[in-house]
């Protein structure tokens, strides 16, 4: 069965037989009336089918019902065709405006167009080369198709073989006879092929793709890419082996799983010795199985060494924020945080944090749940503000973006040359990719009153960003350009908050707070 996660994203457009940037021919205007009629070839066929499936009105049968999954199938491929068209054309649209473009003169730029070509010296990026251009692109595709950068640019990626290496494909696929999958399969299996080669392909599997299944196409087209590749099989695992990476995802309940890319021979190693590390534990008292058996032994291998060894010196750091109002009024029922991470229970945390070398206090609006401040009396001021914008931001505050704390960098809103201030009001986290994006390829980051931040892309598009640390965004305004309203404790309620009795030995001081906007720029004054 093939699972998602181990998927090889070995995907790369420079392996597939693509013109230069600027001079891609499918993409360039001939003349408005040849324009004209691609668009019509290209979306006239779908507001057809479109029509007839409003206009069918009621299902009535099951047979009719199937019939109109047939045509939404049809659909779904011309949709996917035009979103190829539409992505290859607008990156070529960039790469051409990059190429006519006359070299400015100093004299002739604006202060904003100065620094970000100082910020592309700073960061050594050549914004008219083709890959930054398609990255820049594809993160503001991602932003509108609504997707994480890495699906986008595995769209793109298919739509510029579709659009300029696979033609033959792509009328199918506009012509909804085959499926979106079929028409990717043959895009990935067009790497490292002549243009002849390819067009072989596609003329021996577009027929079988018409009727078959995707896993028939799939497993065809790997096969004649195999044999169509001149390269020995060894160079292909040499160059496969620069792939060797760990990554990691989480998943729910405070689990999380790891996964290794290396070569064959060393991942039957590490198994082969879990296997017989299991061999020799004989406790009969052991309830495990085998798999948990197998990933205890990692775990202590990696975390703690081997018995026969002195381990590593790794300890967790864990900074545990904590709702004030909901861990005084019913502590069993509170959720720590673990950065990186989300929600976990409380008792899983303090055993985390039993051999931890600080825990970290935070204040959270009761509200909202986002950080507010954090105790100032353990570290100096740049420290502190470090921590605030860990507990705040959690992760890189570009869209999408979930690089951790630990990989993200203290970035200004408004640049400190420009009179922008270090506060909490105008700093972020933002990983360093992210800051190239804002700094040096015209990416701009503004303040909104509610306390989110809202990115704009080079070519206008808004994307709004919010805090890690917020749960509840029912009294966020992202549409009225005003702060949120908040509800005041009474006095009553302040009273009986108070009466609680207080938690632990001092080691957690709360102050309650009468909450304000975090975007107001001051500290919350004490009620």
């Amino acid at each position: 069965m093939r699972n998602n996660y181990f998927a090889p994203d070995d995907d790369d457009e420079h392996r597939l037989p693509l013109d230069p940037p600027g001079t891609r021919g499918e993409s360039q205007s001939d003349s408005f009336f040849t324009d004209h009629l691609e668009h019509q070839m290209l979306f006239g066929p779908m507001k057809k089918l479109t029509d007839e499936l409003f206009n069918a009105g009621p299902l009535r049968d099951p047979g009719e019902g199937l019939r109109r999954l047939e045509k939404i199938q049809k659909l779904n491929s011309m949709l996917e065709a035009a979103t190829s068209v539409i992505m290859a054309d607008s990156v070529e649209l960039v790469a051409q405006a990059f190429a006519e473009e006359d070299v400015a003169k100093p004299y002739l730029e604006s202060d904003q167009e100065r620094r970000e070509r100082l910020s592309a010296n700073y960061y050594a990026v050549d914004r008219a080369s083709d890959h930054v251009i398609t990255s820049n692109f594809v993160a503001e595709a991602a932003i509108a198709l609504r997707m994480t950068t890495q699906k986008a640019r595995a769209r793109m990626f298919t739509a510029k073989g579709l659009r300029h290496a696979c033609p033959q494909t792509l009328q199918a696929l506009a012509a909804g006879q085959i499926t979106t999958s079929a028409a990717r399969a043959i895009v990935k299996n067009s790497q490292d092929l002549s243009t002849e080669q390819i067009e072989l392909m596609e003329h021996q599997l577009l027929p079988i793709a018409a009727t078959s299944s995707d896993d028939t196409v799939s497993q065809r087209a790997r096969r004649f890419h195999d044999r169509s590749n001149p390269e020995a099989a060894t160079a292909r695992h040499e160059k496969a082996a620069d792939s060797r990476k760990v990554t990691s995802w989480n998943r729910p309940d405070g689990m999380a799983s790891l996964n290794l890319t290396a070569p064959a021979i060393n991942v039957r190693s590490i198994m082969n010795t879990l296997d017989y590390e299991v061999s020799q534990h004989k406790d009969p008292q052991d309830t495990r199985t085998k798999a948990q058996l197998m990933s205890d032994i990692l775990c202590d291998a990696l975390i703690n060494g081997w018995p026969t060894t002195n381990g590593t010196p790794l300890k967790p750091r864990v900074v545990v924020t904590i709702p004030a109002l909901q861990m005084l009024a019913n502590p069993k029922c509170s959720m720590a945080d673990l950065e990186g991470y989300g929600p976990i229970p409380m008792g899983l945390a303090m055993q985390l944090a039993k051999d931890a070398p600080s825990i970290i206090p935070m204040l959270t609006d009761p509200f909202s749940g986002a950080v507010m401040d954090v105790g100032r009396k353990r570290y100096k001021a740049p420290r502190v503000l470090k921590e605030f914008l860990r507990a705040r931001d959690q992760h890189c505050c570009y869209p999408g973006c979930r690089r951790t704390a630990d990989t993200s960098e203290v970035d200004h809103v408004d640049a400190w040359e420009t009179g922008g201030h270090t506060d909490r009001e105008n700093t972020e986290l933002l990983c360093k990719q992210h800051q190239m994006f804002k700094h040096a390829l015209g990416w701009r980051v503004t303040n909104r009153p509610d306390g989110s931040k809202c990115w704009r892309t080079p070519h206008g598009l808004n994307s709004l960003v919010i805090p890690g640390s917020v749960e509840n965004v029912e009294l966020f305004e992202h549409i009225h350009n005003r702060c949120p309203e908040r509800k005041v404790a009474s006095p009553a309620d302040l009273r009986r908050i108070l009466a609680k009795p207080h938690l632990g030995d001092g080691d957690f001081n709360f102050r309650i707070h009468k909450p304000v906007s975090d975007s107001a720029g001051q500290d919350p004054a004490p009620s």
